[in-house]
């Protein structure tokens, strides 16, 4: 099967370059490796990149001397041929996760809406506006991610045909190579700049946005119009030693540079030059040109599309360790084989009149939105197989509900996704509705100005702080608040707010910070210095109000495993040794002994303010370690998040110093 099918496609395309199968291979080698283990290739993600050269290598290879009557025929021709390349394999896969996400994952909606959205290659739009952070667990819990990639392809293949018929090179028209070459040299340095720009700023917007991402097809598209336009600047590339460009290539896989987009600009300028570079018959050639290596290539979409969803529904169930590594590559493999030799490769030799394969195409994207739509409408908790975590953790809270319920009469909870969540908590006792909220996500009060390419720009962070700064405003002084006392809770997630840089999964995330107009970078001790002495102002404008500090508990490593893997199901006899085993006092501490000690400092300056440690609710000093279950049950949502088992530990606590 395999040697038929390479030999079918060498007979029936004389474009045909064998080695970029080689070269696809060695790509999704890269990415599946990176997401087993980001150690083990730091850069591997760069994978990605690769395939975006050779996407745009091949559509540009596959449309160049083919004769059309009109417009019509040329974009029917086109787009039958990429929906029928396309859907059938994703609609397989999307309809499979689906299903599997409904079965093992106690809340899927986010991610069956990122499902929906790669239907109609969408998702990664949504995932910019809603997850933000490629590299955060949460992303990786998504079986959908990877879906995004999709989205940049189908995007740029919506514009693509329309940019070669009008320049002239679809219709093989006088100087149409030419035509083409500068518009999309000319699109593609405009989507450079963005991307450069944006990395530093926004860098989920230079991550998933095809306008950050244009210049990287369009630079595999420009390879192929440069060799045959410009004879003398291929015969400098071929000058160039193949085999030291595949060095640097690797190379910058294992360099991690996670503050730059640099890696991402130089795997695809060196994946051009080598694509260029490499000549027939020289070793390399003949290695990528293996059959066996060619069949990896020949399953790449295959394999790119079935791997992250295998690992993603692997951490939810089973968990991923180094234990289970192998069964789950050997499931990814099968699946993938399967995927190509039974739903790829009949769809694609199928002889279809072209209006009947775009409906095809068409009806397969209604298939797998109808699904993720009507499952994330009528079956999100019904089929759902394991425990109901959240109903399981609800009761404690009750129990202390008579005896805290008197102080809402008059609080204020304030901060980021913390604050929401403790409010969130508390909802459970809050009857009358008394409890106010003013939050905003990823953003501290007082303000703090930082910026993190990962999480959030400066511009954001900024708009951040003036909102919450007005939501405080309006609570503070509303006409049936302004004349009480008020109790005032400042809750916030403080690693990201005050330390250079943190560690969340085993990412480390750097941070930027800025003096009061963004025109100068500071350094941390300032930042909390700053910020204590805007608190310090706080509390005297708000003299006759108590402020507690709600310091947040301990992170944990859940090894990029959703929280419920600590909760045993009949799919999941054995749960992680972090579980049970808890968090060392000395790691859990890192992150807060210097902030915590500088705010003790100044604990006295103001009579109104108090500081309320969790640490003390969660952490043993004579174990040295911090728990993560209480009796049994989760006291952590995610790593950072406690549940409400977890905010039933220290509520009673807390709002003893309320009264």
């Amino acid at each position: 099967m395999r040697d038929s099918n390479i030999k079918n496609i060498t007979i029936s395309k004389k474009k045909y370059r064998p080695e970029i199968e080689g070269i696809r291979a060695f790509a999704v080698i890269c990415v599946i490796l990176n997401h087993f283990n980001k150690d083990l290739l730091p850069n591997g993600y760069l994978g990605v990149d690769i395939f975006f050269v050779i996407s745009g290598y091949v559509i540009t290879t596959s449309i160049s001397g083919k004769l059309s009557k009109n417009i019509g025929d040329f974009l029917s021709d086109f787009y039958s041929r990429r929906l029928k390349r396309i859907t059938p394999a994703l609609t397989v896969f999307l309809v499979v996760a689906v299903i599997g996400v409904c079965l093992f994952c106690p809340q899927p909606s986010v991610y069956l809406k990122t499902a929906l959205g790669a239907s109609f290659g969408l998702s990664n739009i949504y995932l910019y506006q809603n997850a933000t952070d490629y590299f955060s667990s949460g992303t990786e819990l998504n079986p959908f991610t990877q879906t995004w990639s999709l989205g940049i392809e189908e995007q740029f293949y919506f514009i693509y045909p329309l940019l070669a018929w009008f320049s002239g090179f679809s219709r093989n028209v006088k100087k149409g190579n030419r035509n083409f070459m500068i518009l999309l040299s000319s699109m593609g340095i405009l989507s450079l700049l963005s991307f450069i720009y944006l990395y530093g700023n926004n860098q989920p917007a230079a991550y998933f946005l095809i306008t950050s991402r244009f210049w990287e097809i369009a630079a595999g598209c420009l390879i192929f119009l440069g060799s045959k336009n410009n004879n003398h600047i291929q015969i400098i590339l071929k000058r160039i030693p193949s085999l030291l460009i595949f060095l640097l290539i690797i190379l910058i896989m294992f360099i991690p540079a996670q503050n730059s987009g640099l890696p991402n600009i130089a795997a695809v300028l060196l994946t051009v030059v080598f694509i260029a570079s490499l000549q027939e018959k020289n070793y390399l050639y003949k290695l990528l040109t293996n059959k066996k290596v060619m069949y990896i290539g020949l399953i790449s979409y295959s394999l790119y599309l079935w791997h992250w969803g295998i690992l993603s529904l692997s951490k939810w169930t089973i968990g991923v360790s180094s234990k289970n590594i192998f069964p789950i590559l050997l499931l990814i493999i099968l699946i993938s084989v399967l995927s190509h030799k039974f739903v790829e490769l009949p769809f694609r030799k199928i002889t279809l009149r072209k209006t009947v394969s775009i409906f095809l195409g068409i009806i397969l994207m209604l298939i797998s939105a109808g699904i993720s739509f009507v499952f994330g409408r009528n079956f999100l908790k019904k089929i759902y197989l394991g425990k109901n975590i959240q109903a399981n953790s609800e009761s404690k809270i009750s129990n202390y509900c008579s005896s805290i319920s008197s102080s809402f009469r008059n609080l204020i909870i304030l901060g980021d996704s913390h604050a929401y969540k403790l409010y969130k908590a508390l909802l459970e006792c809050d009857s009358r509705k008394q409890i106010r909220l003013a939050y905003v996500d990823r953003t501290a009060y007082p303000r703090v100005n930082y910026s993190n390419p990962y999480l959030i720009s400066k511009e954001q962070n900024n708009r951040n702080n003036n909102i919450l700064t007005e939501k405080v405003f309006s609570e503070l002084n509303s006409t049936r608040n302004k004349s009480k006392m008020q109790n005032i809770i400042i809750s916030m997630r403080t690693p990201i707010y005050f330390y250079p840089s943190y560690s969340a999964d085993g990412l480390l995330f750097p941070n930027v910070f800025w003096n009061e107009d963004y025109s100068k970078i500071i350094k941390n001790e300032e930042v909390i210095a700053s910020w204590i002495a805007k608190l310090i102002k706080f509390a005297k404008e708000n003299s006759k109000n108590n402020i507690y500090i709600l310091l947040p508990p301990p992170e944990i490593n859940t090894k990029s495993n959703p929280i419920s893997i600590c909760t045993k199901e009949w799919f999941r006899s054995r749960i992680p040794s972090f579980c049970y085993e808890g968090i060392s006092m000395v790691e859990a501490k890192k992150t807060r002994n210097f902030f915590y000690k500088e705010l003790m400092k100044y604990s006295d300056l103001t009579s109104n303010v108090f500081v309320y440690d969790s640490f003390n609710d969660f952490c043993n000093e004579k174990l040295k370690k911090c728990e993560v279950q209480s009796l049994g049950k989760n006291i952590y949502m995610d790593s950072n998040h406690l549940s409400k088992e977890g905010y039933s530990l220290i509520i009673k606590n807390l709002f003893q110093k309320l009264k």
